[in-house]
């Protein structure tokens, strides 16, 4: 259980560190830069509860990158507003900083706040628009 101490102990950054680059290659649909610069986190990563999370997360903003259909993925059918993103935001850090949480789905919320954050700072682009096209169902 130490280390699950430690883990809280640590500033948010130093837990998931190093993921600017892979937030940009998500934001901007870069694949394949996406999974070698996870790759470079997963590697360094050590195996604590938070850092599984931190990793699943991540795999999940990456399948959504992925994804040719949007239709069950959340964060592909959120308004890319600064006041959505906002909103997002603070509700992930509530829910990472939520003590009932294991340690394990708090790094998981902590990864996801980090990317909203990195999407307000990115601004308002059509590239954080859900594509109505791919979400409503016809064919092309």
């Amino acid at each position: 259980m130490k280390s699950n101490e430690d883990d809280r102990s640590k500033p948010r950054h130093e837990q998931i560190g190093g993921l600017d680059a892979f937030f940009q290659a998500v934001i901007e649909r870069r694949i394949a830069d996406a999974e070698k610069e996870l790759d470079s986190v997963r590697a360094s990563t050590p195996a604590t509860e938070t850092a599984k999370g931190n990793m699943k997360a991540c795999e999940g903003l990456l399948l959504t990158a992925k994804a040719n259909s949007d239709k069950y993925l959340y964060l592909s059918k959120v308004e890319m507003t600064q006041k959505q993103l906002k909103m997002l935001r603070k509700e992930f850090a509530a829910q990472a900083a939520n003590s009932h949480h294991a340690d394990y789905d708090r790094g998981y919320f902590q990864v996801l706040e980090s990317y909203v954050k990195k999407l307000e700072q990115a601004g308002p682009q059509s590239d954080h628009q859900p594509d109505n096209n791919r979400t409503n169902g016809n064919k092309p």
